[in-house]
């Protein structure tokens, strides 16, 4: 199979299109045919050679990365019986996944936890960009934050990947939403509905804004989230690590968010994408090393807005 691979860490320039087996799923695992996957910070962080285990336990190179991914299911192993061959499917594979076993390629064996059927209405790229993405602003804002109807959230980052999916899902949940983001953003974000858009370049968030129920950390500034929040709400980041001191603000609830989605969490939240409650914004590429280093450089220089979408077949 084609696959897009590093044969060492380094620069995103390192990446160049190699044959390689197929995997070979287990009794638990199926082997899907990928018609595309999106891109993520995980994977610039990968390349860079930055993350350690789980992620690295099983790595080698030629090392193929991503975990990210939407397709057709063309092999089933003999324990599982929720997918059947020719189901089109989204997911992503888990996190110590095998060196040649990663999404930027034409097949790959995932385990059914993260893996949910495509329904009417949801193309193959749009799938794509949903699982690591949408899955931690869903967690975040069902699970870590429990967000109710009426509650006040500030996501820091909004028009980030994972920003603009948590803007969206909060909305839809029934909550007044504030997000920080730059000036150029901010048109896009109350297209989406968001109620306050505060250019942090000029402003900060803790200046204008008080007493909120919860805040989303994306960027990694939990400080000024923190004088945000009323004495009992709720922080959550994806971005940093609290102090203890950070912890022990009042009675407020801060944690690092290590993201559990399951497949109807997937599937919960391709939900509101057919339904026009989260809109995707996508740049989408063709399936290249080209095309992925462009993606990893977009990433890695600040300069997302939505999910880098590789197209790999229709």
């Amino acid at each position: 199979m084609k696959t897009i691979a590093i044969n060492q860490y380094g620069p995103a320039t390192e990446f160049n299109l190699l044959e390689l087996p197929k995997p070979t799923p287990t009794a638990d695992e199926v082997l899907v045919e990928i018609h595309a996957f999106s891109i993520n910070p995980m994977d610039v962080a990968g390349r860079q050679g930055q993350l350690g285990a789980p992620f690295t336990d099983q790595w080698s190179f030629p090392l193929v990365l991503g975990w990210d991914f939407a397709g057709v299911v063309a092999q089933v192993g003999a324990h599982v019986t929720n997918f059947a061959l020719g189901d089109r499917v989204f997911g992503a594979i888990a996190s110590a996944h095998a060196a040649t076993n990663g999404t930027y390629g034409e097949f790959v064996a995932a385990g059914t936890e993260e893996l949910a059927k495509i329904p009417a209405g949801l193309s193959f790229d749009q799938a794509a960009a949903l699982p690591i993405g949408g899955m931690t602003a869903y967690y975040g804002m069902t699970h870590s934050l429990d967000l109710q109807p009426g509650q006040k959230v500030l996501v820091q980052g909004g028009a980030g990947g994972v920003g603009l999916f948590a803007v969206q899902i909060a909305k839809a949940l029934g909550a007044y939403v504030a997000t920080t983001a730059s000036a150029n953003h901010r048109e896009l974000l109350m297209q989406l509905g968001v109620d306050q858009v505060i250019d942090y370049h000029e402003t900060s968030p803790a200046a204008v804004l008080h007493d909120f129920d919860a805040v989303f950390d994306t960027v990694g500034d939990i400080e000024t989230g923190l004088k945000v929040l009323k004495s009992d709400g709720k922080l959550s980041t994806i971005a940093g690590q609290p102090t203890p001191a950070q912890q022990h603000d009042q009675n407020k609830q801060v944690a690092f968010q290590f993201t559990q989605g399951s497949a109807a969490d997937l599937a919960a939240l391709a939900d509101l994408v057919v339904t026009g409650q989260v809109q995707l914004t996508l740049t989408t590429l063709p399936f290249s090393a080209a095309s992925v280093t462009q993606a990893h450089q977009t990433i890695e220089g600040h300069h997302t807005t939505g999910k880098q979408v590789i197209h790999v077949k229709d």
